[in-house]
């Protein structure tokens, strides 16, 4: 461990895993609710009522509500044309005649008999009869009812109403009449004279509901979500594998109690000819509160070692131990992996995360347990030793620690709780999978066990 590090960590200067589990678990919030947040109601109305305030349409709609006035309108035009009709001697004259008691007079005195009388009797005027009948005529003419008729029928004010009657001026005015008198006409020229006909619009209702929801809790919050910086990490990456070990049990769909490599190779799972432990499938592991337990334990097996001169043989082994491996699910080439683990650090037990393709090397070790601390690297092949690996020394056991391992190109750098303590460089030409496992070697610590190698999550992210 470089001495940077290991005075930051000495001193506190270095976040735990259980502030790094913190910020995650307030990152994913931040996510999740910013995705329930875009996937609502509330959000989508607003968007709406948005754009239609954006809209060309109600913009439009908006400016000519303001830019109304009564001066000049339509309405106006019709209202001057309906009192300059009724200020017209013909329309005033028309009226005043068609409710005088004059023209009802006149129009009986048509019905009557007396001007038929004194009309037939003036055609008779240059008859024979004539002289006869002429005292009756000056009779007939002098009587009230006969001079009235004459004098109104002849005035000038009953030519006009009778010009008027009937005429395209009185049919103009009726019309306009009935316009300009109903409540619809009288409402719009009201609407045109209120200064505040906008604020009482539906369009200006609309506005003042969007800057209601602009304001709002929710939107404020929105903003602060989009705004995040911290959430580009998931602009920027998918996360392709969440394991939390939230089941009772293992999901052997998933996981593979094997060591895969000894499978392929002999067909059933073996251990190394130096090694003291029998994998004992699944029956040393163990999921207890969101955390995986790989238990190594003294206790009789039997088993097979791999002897390289010979190769496989049938071994009675004093000590058991897990292995897992991710080949069927999960496999991992360039990107992000990191894992919270916890285990005691030992000469004669290691504790082992991983990372293998379809040869046995070379294989990369997130971490691994040693006698005063944790390895990370690269192991080209077995037994090498070479400046792609690193030994690390101060870390805490009782705690766990978030380790990181970071791919990009050929570029390889491993962090714990966030901070870097090694790079180097190798090329993948294929996929990698997890090996999770505990191995025994030596004269065994035996006070140690049962040991337990802890795994609370595994987390790994592929950019997008």
């Amino acid at each position: 461990m470089s001495n940077v590090f290991r005075l930051k960590y000495a001193l506190g200067m270095i976040p735990t895993a259980d502030q790094l589990d913190a910020n995650w678990e307030k990152l994913i919030k931040m996510r999740d609710d910013l995705i329930q947040m875009e996937n609502s109601e509330e959000l989508k109305k607003y968007e709406d009522l948005k754009n239609l305030l954006d809209s060309s349409t109600f913009q439009h709609k908006k400016r000519e509500i303001e830019s109304l006035q009564y001066s000049g309108s339509e309405e106006e035009n019709l209202f001057l044309e309906f009192r300059n009709l009724s200020k017209s001697f013909a329309i005033k004259n028309y009226l005043k005649i068609s409710v005088s008691p004059r023209l009802e007079r006149f129009q009986e005195i048509l019905k009557g008999s007396a001007l038929k009388t004194f009309l037939e009797l003036q055609k008779e005027v240059t008859s024979d009869e004539f002289q006869k009948r002429e005292n009756a005529l000056k009779k007939i003419r002098k009587s009230d009812d006969i001079r009235f008729w004459h004098k109104f029928g002849q005035s000038e004010n009953y030519h006009s109403y009778l010009k008027t009657n009937g005429s395209a001026e009185l049919k103009r005015w009726e019309e306009l009449k009935v316009l300009t008198g109903s409540d619809d006409f009288n409402n719009r020229i009201s609407y045109l004279k209120d200064k505040y006909r906008f604020k009482k619009s539906e369009e200006y209702k609309r506005i003042l509901a969007f800057n209601e929801m602009d304001k709002s809790a929710f939107m404020a919050n929105y903003r602060k979500l989009k705004k995040a910086q911290e959430l580009d990490f998931f602009k920027k990456w998918d996360l392709v594998l969440d394991e939390k070990f939230s089941g009772k049990e293992l999901n052997t769909k998933q996981w593979q109690p094997e060591n895969w490599l000894a499978v392929k190779m002999a067909g059933a799972s073996f251990s190394q000819q130096d090694e003291k432990q029998c994998f004992n499938g699944e029956k040393n592991i163990q999921l207890v509160n969101n955390t995986l337990s790989l238990w190594t334990k003294k206790e009789k097996a039997s088993g097979n070692a791999w002897v390289p001169a010979i190769g496989l043989l049938p071994k009675h082994f004093e000590y058991t131990s897990p292995i897992l491996n991710s080949s069927g699910f999960f496999r991992f080439k360039e990107g992000v992996i990191e894992a919270k683990a916890r285990f005691k650090k030992d000469a004669t037990i290691t504790s082992a995360f991983s990372l293998t393709g379809e040869n046995p090397f070379p294989q990369i070790d997130l971490f691994r347990s040693t006698k005063n601390g944790v390895g990370l690297g690269i192991v080209e092949k077995l037994g090498h030793s070479s400046s792609k690996y690193k030994n690390l020394k101060g870390l805490n056991d009782n705690h766990f620690h978030v380790f990181r391992l970071e791919i990009y190109e050929g570029m390889l750098i491993w962090k714990i709780n966030g901070a870097e303590v090694f790079r180097s460089t190798t090329y993948l030409n294929e996929p990698f999978f997890i090996n999770l496992l505990s191995t025994l070697h030596g004269n065994v610590n035996e006070h140690l066990l049962p040991h337990k190698f802890e795994i609370d999550w595994i987390r790994s992210y592929a950019q997008k």
